[in-house]
């Protein structure tokens, strides 16, 4: 099995896939006590976030090195990893009818 290097190095430099290495790396630390499930969308929205917002945050920045392009994709995979682990802490822990009023039942909005 031939692999082309210019694919291979296509690969290694993709905002995806180091994303999701930088949410990985984060995964250890980041959530302790979550499933698979819930890893796994970690990782996915760690590579999401990079794979779309790294490669504009590096134009801003002025990034036009491959290497720090990949280092912007990795630290955006890796803080979206700790996005993703607030908003899942934030989703247990909040109480759905003090963000919809028609759900509250303290008499301050809805249909009584």
């Amino acid at each position: 099995m031939n692999i082309d290097p210019q694919a291979a190095e296509e690969v290694v430099k993709s905002p995806w896939l180091a994303g999701a290495l930088g949410a990985l790396v984060a995964m250890g630390r980041a959530v302790p006590g979550t499933t698979w499930m819930q890893r796994a969308a970690s990782i996915a929205t760690g590579a999401l976030l990079s794979g779309f917002f790294s490669p504009a945050l590096s134009e801003y920045f002025g990034m036009t090195t491959p290497a720090m392009q990949s280092a912007m994709s990795f630290a955006v995979g890796l803080f979206g990893l700790n996005l993703m682990a607030a908003a899942l802490d934030w989703t247990k822990t909040v109480k759905v009818s003090d963000y919809i009023p028609w759900l509250r039942r303290d008499g301050t909005g809805g249909d009584q």
